[in-house]
C-alpha cells in the first residue's frame, strides 16, 4: 500500500492497461474478432495481456478473455463502443492513454474497433451479435472536485408541500445534510424528507419516503440528487435517489430485510453502497440496479461509509470499531484504518480525496492520510461520544455529539466554535456550501441553524411541520401582525416628520 498504488488508482478507476498501434485496412460491412480485431490485438497487446501474463486481470488473446474483462470490471459494452472501456483507452478519451509510451492508434484501426464493438463484439462470421447492455438510466458524470457548471441545482417550485406526517410531537432526527453549492438543507422526518431554504428558513419542498424513516441523507457532489436511504427495522431497507429540481423519484436500489443504516452515492454519480446490520456492504449500479460487488469483511453492523470525491475509494466503518478502505470499483481491500476502540458513527473526506475522517463512540475524531493509511491527527472531539463529523469546502470541520454540542474545527483539529447546547445528544452536524453557516440536530427533534462567524442563533428548521392550511394561516397573521406594526411605523414617522417642520419653522 503506498503512493504510487493510489496514484494509479486515481487515473486508471476501471482501467485494464490495454496498448495498440498499427495500421489496418478495412474494407468489410460485417467486423468479427476472429478476421478483424485478432491481428489488431496481436501485434499490441498480446505481450501483456495474454492467457500467461494478465496484466490488471485481462486476457485479449481469446474472444472468452476479452469479453469477460479484467480486473476493473467489463472492458466491453456490445453495440456501445463509445461507452467501452477498452475503446475510450484506445480512443485517449480517458486516461491512462494507450499506448502509454506512444502516440494514438491510427483512426483507420480505430474504425475497426468500434465497428465491431457496435456491431455486437461478434467473434466469427457465424456468430450472432450480443445484446446490448447500454445503461436504463445514464446518470454517470465526470467525478472530482469543483463547483459544477451552471447554476446551483434547487426546486423549481413543483414539490410537494403538504407534510406526509404531521404528528404532535417531534422525534429524533435520523438524517441531515446541507447542498454542496446551494442554500438548501434536507430534514429526515417519519416517512418524509422537508427541503428548507437556509437562506429564508421556509419550506421549499417535501421528498416522500414511504419506505420509513430515512436514516441516511446524501447529496451527491453535483448537488442536484438527493441520496436517502432506510426503512424499517428488521422488515425493509431501501436507498431511493431524488432529483431535488423536481422532487420525482430517479431510481431506487436495494432489497434488505432491514434498514439499510450507512449510504452514499458515488461521485461519478455511478455507483450506490449500502450498509447495515447484516455486517455486509453492496454495491450497486445506478444505471440498472444491479450488485456490483459484496464485501464481507466487517464483524458488526455497518454504521457508516462514504465515497471519496474521486469515486476512487470507499471509506466503511461498523459498531465494534472497525474502519476499512476499499477500491470502490472492484471491492479490493486498501487500508485497514485501525484505532477506535468504539463505533464508528460518521465518515466524511476531505475535498481532495487525501484524507478521511472518522468519528467514534469513542469521543474521537481521527484524520486519515491516503498515502499509505497513516492516522495523522486525531482528538477528542465531544465527552460521550462523537457521532458526526463534515468537512466543509475550506477544509474545516463541523461535528456533533453526546455532550450536547455542535463544534466548528479548523483543518488542524483547533475548536474555532462551540455553539449554544442542544436540550438532548446532539445527533448531526452540518455546514453550508458558503461556510458561512452550521446546522446542528439533536434527539428531541431540534433543528437550528447558526451564523458561523459569530455563533448567533440564525433560526430554527421543522422536521415535523405543520400542514400546509396551518402553515398559511400562519404566515397570514404575520402579515397582519406586520401590516400594523408597519402602519404604527409609518404614523410615527410622519409625526416625527411634522414636528421636525414645526421645529424648523
Amino acid at each position: 500500500m503506498n503512493r504510487d498504488r493510489l496514484f494509479r488508482l486515481r487515473r486508471l478507476i476501471a482501467v485494464a492497461s490495454i496498448g495498440m498501434s498499427s495500421s489496418f485496412a478495412f474494407a468489410q460491412s460485417k467486423v468479427t474478432y476472429d478476421d478483424h480485431v485478432v491481428p489488431i490485438l496481436r501485434n499490441h497487446c498480446f505481450t501483456c495481456h495474454n492467457s500467461e501474463r494478465k496484466r490488471s486481470d485481462l486476457d485479449v488473446s481469446t474472444y472468452i478473455g476479452i469479453t469477460a474483462g479484467g480486473s476493473s470490471g467489463e472492458a466491453l459494452a456490445a453495440g456501445d463502443a463509445a461507452g467501452s472501456l477498452l475503446f475510450k483507452l484506445m480512443n485517449h478519451d480517458e486516461e491512462p492513454k494507450m499506448p502509454p509510451k506512444g502516440p494514438k492508434i491510427p483512426d483507420a484501426e480505430l474504425s475497426v474497433i468500434k465497428k465491431w464493438i457496435d456491431g455486437g463484439i461478434l467473434e466469427n462470421t457465424g456468430s450472432k451479435a450480443v445484446v446490448s447492455k447500454k445503461p436504463k438510466l445514464d446518470l454517470a458524470i465526470k467525478a472530482g472536485p469543483g463547483r459544477p457548471d451552471g447554476p446551483p441545482p434547487m426546486p423549481n417550485g413543483d414539490l410537494l408541500l403538504e407534510p406526509v406526517v404531521t404528528t404532535d410531537k417531534p422525534g429524533a432526527i435520523t438524517a441531515l445534510a446541507a447542498s454542496p453549492w446551494a442554500p438548501l438543507v434536507a430534514v429526515a422526518g417519519q416517512r418524509q424528507v422537508i427541503l428548507y431554504n437556509a437562506d429564508t428558513l421556509e419550506i421549499e419542498g417535501i421528498l416522500p419516503f414511504p419506505e420509513g424513516f430515512p436514516y441516511v441523507l446524501k447529496f451527491s457532489r453535483s448537488g442536484r440528487l438527493l441520496l436517502a436511504a432506510g426503512g424499517v427495522g428488521a422488515k425493509l431497507g431501501k436507498a431511493v435517489l431524488f432529483d431535488i429540481t423536481t422532487g420525482k423519484r430517479i431510481t431506487e436500489v436495494g432489497d434488505e430485510y432491514d434498514a439499510v443504516l450507512a449510504a452514499d452515492i458515488s461521485s461519478d454519480q455511478s455507483m450506490i453502497a449500502l450498509g447495515g446490520t447484516n455486517k455486509l456492504i453492496r454495491v450497486y449500479a445506478t444505471a440498472d440496479g444491479e450488485l456490483l460487488h459484496t464485501i464481507k469483511k466487517h464483524t458488526d453492523w455497518v454504521t457508516a461509509l462514504a465515497f471519496s470525491p474521486d469515486s476512487v475509494l470507499l471509506a466503511t466503518g461498523d459498531r465494534s470499531g472497525g474502519a476499512h478502505v476499499w477500491e470502490a470499483h472492484s471491492g479490493n481491500p486498501f487500508y485497514d484504518l485501525k484505532a477506535h476502540t468504539a463505533s464508528v458513527n460518521d465518515i466524511a473526506w476531505r475535498g481532495d480525496s487525501n484524507v478521511v475522517a472518522t468519528a467514534g463512540e469513542d469521543a474521537q475524531i481521527m484524520l486519515w492520510e491516503m498515502n499509505n493509511g497513516n492516522r495523522v491527527r486525531n482528538w477528542g472531539a465531544h465527552g460521550g461520544g462523537t457521532q458526526s463529523v463534515k468537512f466543509a469546502h475550506d477544509g474545516r470541520l463541523v461535528s456533533a455529539g453526546r455532550d450536547k454540542l455542535v463544534k466548528l474545527w479548523d483543518a488542524n483539529g483547533g475548536q474555532q466554535r462551540a455553539f449554544d447546547a442542544f436540550p438532548d445528544l446532539a445527533l448531526h452536524a452540518a455546514i453550508s456550501h458558503d461556510h458561512t453557516r452550521v446546522i446542528g440536530a439533536d434527539w428531541s427533534g431540534q433543528v437550528r441553524i447558526w451564523l458561523a462567524a459569530d455563533g448567533k442563533l440564525q433560526g430554527t428548521l421543522a422536521a415535523n411541520p405543520p400542514v400546509l392550511a396551518q402553515r398559511l394561516e400562519a404566515d397570514g397573521k404575520r402579515q397582519v401582525e406586520a401590516k400594523s406594526q408597519h402602519e404604527k411605523l409609518a404614523a410615527a414617522h410622519a409625526a416625527a416628520v411634522e414636528a421636525a417642520a414645526r421645529m424648523t419653522a
